[in-house]
């Protein structure tokens, strides 16, 4: 069974030798309040490590674009809780059933801007053919779709951070430990424990490790040059 928000700044009190215990995580001051926000901002902290790159924060959609917009939210796409395309995942298909669909290429937000914000490029109408990621985090889609395609897409999500007693991570039970050894680390550094930190550290890249050996994509290695 999952670890609770709860649960885990118990674990921290229990692995840190903290005296006294903690029943909520709500309306806490001093020692308590250091705790709570420690494992909160360390499962902020491991969410934010590696992007596209965990496993329970991908997803994939399909969205209907719209007729001759190149420039989209993710509002636009009622993805309230985007974070970032991966453009490198996108196909696009004017059948609902995807029965059409071909490739669309990911290209760098400059390469893009050079070449399909330029000029008469501008206003071209067709099948779209790329898409990139500008500087305010807007999917750019080019040419301008010349009719309602949809996206066929994997983006990264952020899970809402820990709040309440009951909360739980989107991490894998068996790796979870990880957000109770990076708070134990931050509160070895607060009260400059040594032994606390080193032992946290140790248990910390551990689990890590395992963590992305199982929740990150295989790495594949191109054939040799010559």
């Amino acid at each position: 069974m999952k670890q609770t928000f709860l649960q885990l700044c118990q674990s921290v009190y229990r692995e840190g030798g903290i005296s006294g215990q903690i029943t909520s995580t709500q309306n806490q001051n001093g020692e308590a309040l250091r705790v709570v926000n420690w494992v909160r901002n360390s499962y902020q902290e491991i969410l934010n490590d590696q992007g596209l790159v965990w496993k329970p924060i991908r997803k994939t959609v399909e969205v209907q674009l719209t007729d001759r917009v190149g420039v989209y939210t993710f509002a636009d796409f009622n993805l309230p809780q985007g974070v970032q395309y991966d453009t490198r995942s996108m196909r696009v298909a004017l059948n609902a059933d995807l029965s059409d669909e071909t490739f669309v290429n990911h290209m760098d937000f400059k390469e893009f801007r050079d070449y399909w914000l330029f000029s008469t490029r501008r206003s071209v109408v067709s099948r779209p053919l790329n898409v990139a990621v500008d500087d305010d985090t807007n999917l750019r889609i080019a040419p301008l779709p010349d009719g309602p395609y949809w996206l066929n897409m994997q983006y990264q999500h952020m899970p809402q951070t820990f709040q309440n007693d009951k909360d739980v991570s989107v991490l894998p039970e068996r790796f979870e430990n990880v957000i109770l050894w990076r708070a134990l680390r931050h509160y070895g550094m607060y009260e400059a424990a040594p032994e606390v930190v080193a032992r946290a550290e140790m248990a910390y890249k551990e689990t890590l490790q395992q963590l992305y050996q199982d929740q990150t994509p295989e790495v594949l290695i191109g054939a040799p040059l010559c």
